[in-house]
């Protein structure tokens, strides 16, 4: 009887918090907080020889944060990518004579305009 009313309140009070602040959305839609609380895994009974926090609840909490550990690793790899592609695609200052063109070996067409490389 105990337990129930604990559950009760704990899910009456976790529903009206996320009620007032709402609830935050990730990427791709996903909420960013779990929308059950990973301790409601105290209250089962179908445990084994572990207590129930070693063998529901920690495990979720660890998960919970190598996921949000991978997403920001993952959220800095794509800064990284998306700068070092705008340094990739700026365009190039121009020679001094104002042409602009790749380096090439034994390339004689600014001495000889006419001659046509293949």
């Amino acid at each position: 009887m105990r337990w129930t009313i604990l559950f009760t309140l704990m899910l009456l009070f976790s529903s009206a918090s996320q009620a007032q602040t709402g609830i935050q959305l990730g990427p791709a839609g996903i909420p960013s907080t779990p929308t059950l609380s990973p301790y409601l895994g105290l209250l089962r009974t179908d445990s084994g020889p572990l207590p129930n926090y070693q063998q529901f609840v920690r495990p979720r909490l660890q998960l919970r944060r190598q996921l949000t550990q991978q997403s920001q690793a993952i959220e800095r790899q794509n800064r990284t990518l998306r700068s070092l592609n705008q340094q990739l695609n700026r365009p190039t200052p121009r020679a001094a004579n104002g042409m602009q063109r790749a380096a090439r070996f034994l390339d004689y067409s600014t001495f000889y305009p006419t001659l046509q490389l293949r």
